[in-house]
C-alpha cells in the first residue's frame, strides 16, 4: 500500500513539475491588462464624479459602456447597505469567532458602529448558547450521578 501511494505522489508530482516549466502561464501584459480596465476606469471616473448617479441613470446616459460591461443591477446591496466584511455577515463573525471575529469586524469595516453592533450581537448569542449548554450538561451529569 505503501508503494502504491508513493508511486502515485511521484506521478501527481511529476504532473505538476511538467506543467510548472510553462513559462507563459505566469507571464503578464500590463499593456494588455491595461486596455481591459480602460472601459471600467471610465465608468469609475463618472461614478465618482457624481455622488447622486443611479444605476438606471447610468443605463440612459451611456447604455453601450454599461452594456460593455456586463453591468447589472443587481450588482450592489439593495438600500445602499454596504457588502458585509470578506462576504461573511458580521454577525456571523462574532457568533462563530466571538472576540476575534468582533475585532476583525471591528478593523476592517472601518470602525462602523453598526457592523460592529452586529458582530457584538454575534458574539453575545454564541456565549448565552454556550453557557445554556453547559448547564444542561452539567445538570444532566450530576443528576445522573445522584450527586445534589
Amino acid at each position: 500500500m505503501k508503494k502504491l501511494l508513493l508511486s502515485l505522489f511521484l506521478v501527481l508530482f511529476a504532473g505538476f513539475a511538467l506543467k510548472a516549466n510553462d513559462s507563459e502561464l505566469f507571464k503578464l501584459d500590463y499593456n494588455a491588462t491595461k486596455a481591459e480596465f480602460s472601459e471600467l476606469n471610465q465608468l469609475a471616473k463618472m461614478v465618482s464624479a457624481d455622488a447622486n448617479m443611479t444605476y438606471s441613470s447610468l443605463l440612459l446616459a451611456n447604455s453601450n459602456l454599461v452594456a460593455s460591461l456586463n453591468l447589472v443591477s443587481e450588482s450592489a446591496l439593495a438600500g445602499g447597505e454596504k457588502n458585509p466584511v470578506l462576504g461573511i455577515p458580521s454577525f456571523l463573525w462574532g457568533c462563530g469567532l466571538g472576540v476575534v471575529g468582533l475585532l476583525v469586524v471591528y478593523i476592517v469595516s472601518d470602525k462602523d458602529k453598526a457592523e460592529t453592533k452586529k458582530a457584538m450581537w454575534g458574539c453575545i448569542t454564541s456565549t448565552a448558547v454556550a453557557v445554556i449548554i453547559d448547564i444542561v450538561w452539567w445538570s444532566a451529569i450530576w443528576g445522573s450521578s445522584g450527586v445534589i
